[in-house]
């Protein structure tokens, strides 16, 4: 082994604190990539290996009853490569032991099981027999959350009909990879489930012979999207079609898509965190390094080393932290995404879903790793490099402290001697201590902007739940009807107060901009439902206006005092130019709201009611459950203490798993920069410090020379790191917010609080530590030494 290299590998073993601390922070960054690229990727080759070999659709287009043979019309518009027309229709369950709506998407299958497009996949049992009009096959995540499998047998009221269903299957579908009942904001597999009957048995139960109102579409390579919708809509249009869309609004699909998007923004904004307070650590530790070894540069350079090989060995000790942060940031990368992908399991239903190992994942968290440690070695190396023999070898020259403004504001404070001594070095000294403060100010901007989303979760909840929707149920009927439903709801057991909402399927255009949307009524003097804007504030409707939430005004390009032409999709298919009244910031989804007037000179069906609000007696919940799960026009029944409640538990499965993560994170900043501080702080100082103990001074008095300088440096990085907490949530609210969900920025108290107590402790304890080498200090060899 070469003389070189024997000195690097006694180098690290004497800082081996040091290395290890810089080396965690940067495993923290490869650790953060390899769990982002690595799930993500993993998410990417699952989703489409299951998209290609069950084909899933490219296009697909609801309406109320087309003929069958609309198919092969369909198929033969120019750039459709397969049609498939089938039926969809909502049923209610009747579970056994259970009083709760458990609600279903009844979606017919080819009875052949010739089914060219969105195929099932069976886990278990086998297909409906076309003979056998009550079988069905489940979903895989409804028939694990309930308990049941083949051989199971369920109550459905279908299209207002009862029937008996017999499960003789589980699978799996690649247009459910997210299955979400209407009106939810967040998949329930124990409330909602898809079941697949057979075509003949489903065209019976819902009077549907030969018909169908659902159509899904697969693309030729090159075909235009556009062109393709446009024509499905001219032949869907006599048929009350509500416009064809293509696979990126699909709701199961946007759903999964948010979720890479998301994945996609974390390695933008946390692995440089990590990255550059690596830099600068490594700078600070091989710049003291290089220092303290002058006389040995000098004196290799004499004995004829040149430049380029003293420098190679010194960035070769930044090459070796890097090497140690990827063994150590890939094991704890692969453990994370396994437990994300795990969690991920869980919520999107695939046949299959395995963390991957793709080594260009591992090779790209290398590279910056590399990167990161060699760029804050770049400068100490080129000193090392051109250093001369002469100048290596003689002593540097003593720092020269002057009597300036710090000194000055000392004596005025009254500092002891001890505080002169910690606040002239942190003066000697500013772009150290500047360098010190950011890094601990940076792991605490980390944690907060981690931290809050969780009061983010937290506000939300609490403004969609308690202050937008009040209603404890909501019942949807099976199509829009009059007044006289409300009162029969108000007749049954526990039902406080009724109101009526309507919603319609519309386009929105202004000019070439169009968007697909619900346009949703607003009744005046409602108390069940407000809108509630990103301040907490209640939005009144705007007489003969629309309201348009944020995110759709944006993609509209409109902002109030503006106008859109509306196109009802389905129905009488009206078209309307109405003004922008309002513009409102909310939380969940695209959506508009009008005036019931409004709604009702679009629709002219004389029927203001396609759903209602329900407030409700809690004593007499089961009674009514029980009355309107048998009411044949109920479509679907929504239970908001339910809802409230999967939402609660998806925030504690996801946000509260991060957040662990991001806590692991932030603390291994704190401590990489507050042990490398203290340790070149000590070894600058131990001269120093050993003289005060000559001099009388006890250990703890000496002690707190050095932990009193880093203790007032993290203090003073308590509000920067706020600061850039604040900064850092606010571009990640942004990155992280998509058309499903717009997070709000709602940090409590606490939150502030908490961020700045965690790193404190963790920036204490590694204090404390470098500290006790204080008290073990040996005054004798200390003050032998040649500084």
């Amino acid at each position: 082994m070469k003389a070189l290299d024997l000195m690097l590998l006694r180098d690290l073993w004497h800082m081996r604190g040091q290395a290890l601390a810089i080396a965690v922070v940067l495993a923290a960054a490869s650790a953060t990539f390899i769990l982002s690229m690595g799930v993500h990727g993993s998410l990417m080759m699952t989703r489409d290996a299951y998209y290609a070999r069950n084909h899933f659709a490219d296009v697909f287009a609801q309406m109320t009853r087309a003929p069958r043979s609309v198919v092969d019309r369909v198929a033969q518009i120019d750039g459709v490569q397969q049609a498939q027309g089938s039926i969809i229709q909502y049923a209610i369950l009747d579970m056994p032991g259970r009083v709760d709506a458990v609600r279903a998407l009844m979606q017919s299958v080819d009875d052949r099981g010739q089914d060219q497009l969105n195929r099932v996949t069976l886990k278990s049992g086998r297909m409906p027999s076309p003979d056998q009009p009550g079988e069905v096959v489940v979903d895989e995540a409804f028939a694990q959350a309930n308990d049941i499998g083949p051989g199971s047998e369920i109550d459905a009221i279908i299209y207002g009909n009862k029937q008996r269903l017999k499960i003789v299957g589980v699978g799996l579908a690649p247009n459910y990879i997210n299955a979400l009942a209407p009106g939810d904001i967040i998949p329930d597999d124990t409330r909602f489930g898809i079941f697949w009957m057979g075509q003949k048995a489903l065209e019976a139960a819902t009077d549907r012979t030969e018909a169908i109102n659902s159509l899904s579409v697969s693309l030729q390579h090159g075909a235009s999207e556009a062109d393709v919708i446009r024509g499905i809509d001219r032949l869907l249009e006599p048929y009350g079609g509500t416009g064809a869309y293509g696979r990126e609004d699909h709701l199961s699909h946007q759903f999964l898509q948010s979720e890479l998007d998301q994945l996609e923004a974390m390695v933008k904004v946390i692995p440089p965190v990590f990255l550059l307070v690596s830099t600068f650590l490594v700078y600070i530790v091989l710049g003291r390094m290089i220092r303290t070894q002058r006389s040995q540069i000098g004196l290799l350079k004499a004995f004829g080393y040149s430049g380029a090989a003293i420098g190679w060995h010194y960035l070769k000790f930044a090459l070796a932290i890097a090497a140690l942060a990827t063994l150590i940031g890939s094991g704890a990368g692969i453990w994370m995404g396994r437990a994300m992908t795990a969690l991920y399991a869980e919520y999107y239903h695939f046949p299959f879903l395995r963390f991957s190992f793709d080594p260009l994942v591992f090779v790209g968290a290398a590279g910056l790793a590399i990167g990161s440690a060699s760029l804050g070695a770049l400068s100490g190396v080129w000193n090392a490099a051109r250093l001369s023999p002469a100048v290596a070898m003689s002593p540097p020259p003593p720092p020269i402290y002057r009597a300036g403004a710090v000194e000055r504001l000392g004596q005025k404070a009254g500092f002891s001697a001890i505080g002169h001594m910690i606040a002239r070095h942190i003066a000697r000294w500013p772009a150290r201590s500047a360098l010190t403060v950011s890094g601990v100010a940076i792991s605490m901007g980390l944690l907060f902007s981690t931290l809050q989303f969780i009061d983010s979760s937290q506000y939300m909840l609490e403004s969609y739940f308690f202050r937008s929707q009040r209603q404890d149920i909501s019942v949807t009927f099976t199509e829009p009807r009059n007044e006289d439903v409300l009162y029969e709801l108000r007749q049954m057991p526990g039902v406080l107060r009724v109101e009526p909402i309507r919603g319609l399927s519309v386009e929105m255009r202004n000019g070439n901009l169009r968007e697909r949307t619900a346009l949703e009524a607003t009744t005046p003097g409602s108390i069940l439902t407000s809108r509630i804007d990103q301040d907490g504030a209640l939005i009144d409707m705007p007489p003969g206006g629309l309201m348009l939430s944020r995110q759709l005004a944006r993609q509209l390009d409109v902002q109030a005092g503006d106008v859109v032409r509306v196109k009802m999709l389905g129905g009488r298919r009206t078209e309307a130019v109405l003004p922008v009244g309002a513009v409102v910031d909310e939380f969940i989804g695209t959506r508009a709201y009008a005036t019931d007037k409004t709604i009702g000179e679009l629709a002219r069906d004389g029927a203001p009611v396609g759903a209602a609000l329900l407030l409700i007696d809690p004593l007499q919940r089961e009674a009514l459950l029980t009355e309107l799960k048998a009411m044949p026009a109920t479509l679907s029944i929504g239970d908001r203490d339910m809802e409230m409640e999967r939402f609660t538990t998806m925030i504690d499965d996801n946000i509260n798993t991060m957040v662990l993560f991001y806590i692991a994170f932030a603390s291994a900043i704190a401590v990489g920069v507050v042990y490398n501080s203290a340790r070149i702080l000590f070894s600058e100082r131990a001269h120093e410090l050993a003289t005060l103990r000559v001099l009388g001074y006890h250990r703890s008095e000496v002690a707190l020379v050095l932990v009193g300088e880093i203790a007032l440096l993290v203090v003073v990085s308590v509000p920067f790191g706020l600061l850039i907490g604040y900064w850092m949530a606010q571009l990640m609210m942004m990155m992280f917010s998509s058309d499903l969900f717009r997070l709000p920025f709602a940090p409590t108290s606490a939150t502030y609080a908490y961020s700045a107590i965690v790193v404190l402790i963790a920036a204490g304890v590694t204090a404390v530590v470098v500290a006790r080498r204080v008290m073990r200090l040996d005054m004798v060899r200390v003050l032998k030494a040649r500084d």
